[in-house]
């Protein structure tokens, strides 16, 4: 197996924009978070939290700037109780003699469930631009402790949701009896896809390859289409021909041998180069945000969301 990485778009793209207000109810919890996720934010931004109860007086009074956005956390706990049955052996003696039997006891373990919804809408015009759902469920002795820890897994939550990251895989390389090909392959493992792609490239054109069977001239394509797919050089000269590319070798390697493997592989493909655009289109957007606010012109109109807010996480 070989490491490699790419970037993937934030989910809640709230970085695209210049100034966020970050609100929350009044449950010390959602407090913190909020407050937390302003730090997190004032790296790049200007963020702060405006009490919840001042949001709709300020956007009356048109005291929210045009590129503004507001994030609001709500949270809801649920306490329950889960019943859990213990088995130990024990010995009875009685009259009779004594025998061995099996005792079960049952006992109680409380619980804490949380469930987090976090809103961003356009702070003057207080339009839903996306919802996400964020979902915890913890046991133990004490409501406090769970109530503490659900914080934490909370606040890590949500700087993810915020941040694009780096997306670590695993891909599998395989064997070719080809020349040249072993040792493109111990490149890719050492992590220098840009020569181990070239020299899978003369390993391709080669006589040899023409010779090959089937199968291993799909095998062929297929370490083609990985080493295609994570050489940076072409990545960042021209992203549309660099997928473009890994797809042709990814769709060889299935019209010469059908395995899911490869079909895989060309999904993964499609994945990674959706999120490339969609980072791009972030990045795009956040220049053009933050170039209109530095106008600084009352007139202008509101700035379109980002790429990524038609995205909902799925409860985690």
């Amino acid at each position: 197996m070989v490491s490699a990485t790419y970037e993937v778009p934030a989910t809640v793209p709230v970085r695209s924009f210049p100034r966020v207000y970050v609100s929350s109810g009044h449950d010390p919890l959602e407090i913190t978070m909020a407050q937390d996720l302003v730090s997190h934010l004032r790296e790049d931004l200007e963020a702060q939290r405006v009490d919840r109860d001042r949001l709709e007086q300020m956007r009356v009074a048109g005291q929210i700037p045009n590129a503004t956005l507001v994030v609001m956390l709500e949270m809801h706990t649920e306490q329950g109780v889960d019943v859990e049955t213990t088995q130990r052996p024990e010995t009875v003696c009685g009259p009779g003699g004594c025998y061995r039997r099996t005792r079960y006891d049952n006992f109680d373990v409380p619980t804490l469930k949380a469930t987090t919804t976090v809103t961003v809408y356009e702070g003057p015009t207080a339009r839903v631009l996306q919802r996400a759902t964020l979902q915890a469920r913890e046991r133990g002795r004490t409501f406090d402790s769970m109530r503490a820890r659900i914080l934490e897994r909370f606040t890590a939550d949500l700087k993810r949701l915020v941040d694009a990251r780096s997306q670590q895989v695993q891909v599998r390389l395989l064997q070719v009896d080809l020349p040249g090909v072993a040792e493109a392959l111990q490149l890719l493992e050492g992590g220098r896809w840009r020569k181990g792609r070239l020299a899978l490239e003369r390993a391709a054109r080669s006589e040899a390859a023409g010779a090959l069977d089937r199968g291993d001239r799909a095998r062929l394509f297929y370490d083609l289409g990985i080493a295609r797919r994570f050489d940076p050089v072409s990545a960042e000269r021209d992203p549309e021909r660099h997928f473009t590319a890994a797809e042709a070798a990814l769709r060889e390697a299935i019209e010469l041998d059908p395995r899911q493997r490869y079909a895989d592989a060309l999904a993964q493909l499609r994945e990674h180069q959706r999120a490339t655009a969609e980072v791009r289109r972030q990045r795009e957007a956040t220049e053009r945000n933050f170039a209109l606010e530095q106008q600084r012109d009352p007139n202008a109109e509101v700035p379109p969301p980002p790429p990524g807010y038609d995205v909902t996480p799925p409860p985690g």
